[in-house]
Formats: structure tokens, sequence, C-alpha cells
């Protein structure tokens, strides 16, 4: 994490010296590769007449992906666009019991679409942005004594808010910093006696290079 925010903010700081001749951003379509740090975390909730729990834990990963979306910049430099997004995440939490069976939540792919407002300055944009996310988790178990396996996928819908800049590195070509919060609607379970409930939280720090068009 340390190496990727260091290398992140070398290229900010590096940058304005470059967008000098890069010229500010205009109406634009846009398309950019992404990459960045990954946390997701997880809170349990389970109550029944004898047992009370709650509990949070999380997993930090790898995410990359593509967005892409169009930009609109008025003439007093107020910029509003809309933008969709694929990524995927190499976050993975597993547990093995001492008898040897293995349970992993792995992160899978998470689709975007959302719209974003900023201010363009003289050598990029700020920026808020919010939308609909949809984020897939992946359960894998293995049960070695009674030779069985179980494998399936669990889709959350839910909403990310955001925050970032852009800087015009070259013409038509622009870096990125951003961070995203998700919060994915909740798997629960209630019968009376019995309560449960699982819900998905996301945070990322993502770095882009794109391309305006």
């Amino acid at each position: 994490m340390k190496y990727f925010i260091g290398t992140a903010l070398a290229i900010l700081i590096a940058a304005p010296a470059a967008a000098q001749s890069a010229g500010a951003i205009q109406s634009s379509g846009r398309v950019e590769a992404r990459f960045g740090w990954d946390r997701g975390e997880f809170k349990t909730e389970f109550r029944d007449p004898l047992v009370d729990i709650s509990d949070k834990n999380g997993k930090s990963g790898v995410t990359y992906g593509i967005e892409a979306g169009y930009d609109y910049v008025t003439d007093s430099r107020f910029l509003v666009g809309g933008y969709v997004g694929v990524e995927g995440s190499s976050i993975k939490d597993c547990d093995t019991s001492p008898f040897g069976d293995r349970a992993c939540l792995k992160g899978g792919r998470n689709f975007t679409v959302g719209a974003r407002a900023g201010y363009v300055t003289d050598q990029g944009v700020v920026y808020l942005k919010g939308g609909y996310s949809n984020g897939q988790l992946k359960f894998e178990a293995d049960d070695f004594v009674d030779d069985e396996r179980v494998r399936f996928k669990d889709n959350h819908g839910g909403f990310h808010l955001g925050a970032g800049g852009e800087v015009m590195v070259a013409n038509n070509v622009y870096g990125k910093l951003e961070y995203v919060f998700t919060n994915y609607s909740a798997d629960k379970f209630d019968d009376g006696i019995t309560y449960s409930k699982f819900r998905p939280q996301r945070h990322q720090v993502v770095a882009g290079i794109g391309i305006r068009f």
C-alpha cells in the first residue's frame, strides 16, 4: 500500500510541469485504465435465544478495471459528467478448520454507473462522484472429510461515493487519483427466533491513466 501511494503522489507532483503544455480539459468523452488498493469489510450479526454475536472483519487486496464516460464543461469551468465501469478484485479471505476443511470468500466483478461534478483548473479537475454499484462475492468451501465442494456467487447492489482529481499530463492524456467508498445491500434472515445479517462494504484508493477524445 505505501509503495502504491508513494508512486501515485510522485506522478501527481511531477504532472503539473507536463500539464503546462497539455491544455485545459474540454467537453469530451474519456476512457481510462484503473489500478489500486482495495479493502473489503464485512459486518456480521447473529442472534438467537442463546447467542448474540456482532463481528466486523476485513481484507485488503488489489483492484483493477476500466471506466468510460463523458464530461461536459461549462464556460464557468464547472464540469458535469456520467460514467460506467467494471473492475475486478484480488481480495480473498480463507479459514481452515483443525480437520482440514477450508472455506474462502473472494471478491468478484463490480459494475458501476454514476455521475460526477467538479471544477476545472488550468491543469486538470477536482471532483465528487457517486452512483450505483453491483458487486459479486464468491464463496468456496472444501469438506475433505465428506469429500464435498460448495461453490456459489452472491450479487449485492448498493451505492458508491468518492472524490478525486485529474491532471492532464499530455495532449488528451490524463492521470488521476481518487478515493471511493461503496456500501452494498445486506443479506438478512429473520424467522422470529433466529436473526442474521451480513453487509459488505468497500474502501478503494485508485490511480488511473486515461485518454480524452
